[in-house]
């Protein structure tokens, strides 16, 4: 084990987060949790108190405060447990949080201990590799300690009945049933399963969060997953029977596609003599607020309009843009990308 600095696990799983598998992803969004809950004084933390539900010694809730508080709102987190593989990765987690956070915050990182880090929580991240999975899921006592509680999966490529069939086949050897289905949920304390896709701009605020979820999941459920990322960004539900995949490449994937572009953008203005600094900011100023006008409801093709004046330079420049094709080789590497993020749950 490898504990934070200055914490030890929480002992109170009904407001602990655990992050299984804090990588990149994973990562991005405990910095921008926690940047969200010390940032501003306690009054005006995003984590508010909600309204207490019992536990027992594994962090489930008990029956009678099921029962009792069915229709009310789950506890938001206030404490983060971040698991990772070696301790390599949780020392170089911990320098990061130290350099980010230089006074006390509410997470313990952990190595080599998913099942404890599960039992002491009451919501759980998924965010480790897809080709990962089968691993992470098959400890027994992992799946066991899973049951009754709220499981936010942040992997590319991989449905729920995948997790489903992962949790509830009792030998754990096959990702689905021969027809694709997941075996039966236990008819007591089924583990809640929700698709999250958000980005690495979860650690600035400023991610666009896509949710996925069966219609029998619980609303409060639904409820505390929309408050865990709404800090993050934006949080958007997506229909049962969308195509996920495809959230998953123009939610995820498209930071890396802006920033090839911008990076095309400086090379240009490198070679008319600007600086790379400079450059770089006005490029993504620039950026910035194109996306802010059609945010506020301005069409593309009303922006464009608006800068492509009768004989003048810009239009010059989006013929050139035409003639390479932009818009199809954008479009055909967004459904690669999403024809990719599909492959990563086989």
């Amino acid at each position: 084990m490898a504990p934070a600095r200055n914490n030890v696990v929480d002992d109170s799983p009904a407001t602990t987060l655990t992050i299984l598998g804090c990588g990149t992803l994973g990562s991005a969004i405990l910095f921008g949790l926690l940047a969200s809950s010390v940032e501003n004084n306690p009054a005006k933390s995003p984590y508010k108190k909600g309204i207490p539900n019992g536990t027992n010694g594994h962090g489930h809730a008990s029956s009678s405060s099921r029962e009792e508080g069915k229709d009310s709102e789950l506890q938001k987190p206030t404490h983060f447990i971040a698991c990772v593989r070696t301790a390599e990765s949780a020392s170089r987690l911990q320098k990061e949080l130290s350099s980010r956070f230089p006074h006390q915050v509410p997470v313990t990182v952990l190595h080599g201990e998913n099942v404890r880090a599960v039992q002491s929580a009451s919501t759980i991240l998924l965010g480790c590799q897809p080709q990962d999975l089968t691993t992470c899921l098959s400890p027994p006592a992992l799946t066991a300690a899973l049951h009754g509680k709220l499981l936010i999966s942040i992997l590319a490529g991989v449905t729920i009945p995948q997790i489903e069939s992962l949790l509830y086949n009792d030998h754990n050897h096959h990702p689905t049933k021969p027809n694709g289905t997941a075996p039966p949920k236990p008819t007591k304390n089924p583990t809640t399963i929700i698709r999250a896709m958000p980005n690495t701009a979860s650690s600035i605020h400023l991610s666009t969060t896509i949710l996925s979820s069966p219609p029998s999941t619980p609303l409060p459920h639904l409820t505390l997953t929309t408050h865990i990322f709404s800090p993050l960004g934006t949080v958007t539900s997506s229909p049962p029977s969308s195509n996920f995949d495809a959230y998953t490449a123009l939610c995820g994937s498209t930071p890396a596609f802006f920033a090839l572009i911008l990076e095309a953008l400086v090379d240009g203005s490198i070679s008319l003599g600007l600086s790379k600094k400079e450059a770089l900011r006005l490029a993504a100023e620039t950026m910035r607020g194109c996306a802010e006008l059609v945010l506020q409801g301005e069409g593309t093709e009303c922006v464009r309009e608006k800068v492509c004046t009768p004989g003048g330079s810009t239009i010059q420049g989006l013929l050139v843009l035409e003639r390479g094709a932009v818009r199809g080789v954008v479009a055909d590497a967004l459904a690669r990308a999403a024809g990719a993020a599909g492959g990563l749950g086989q």
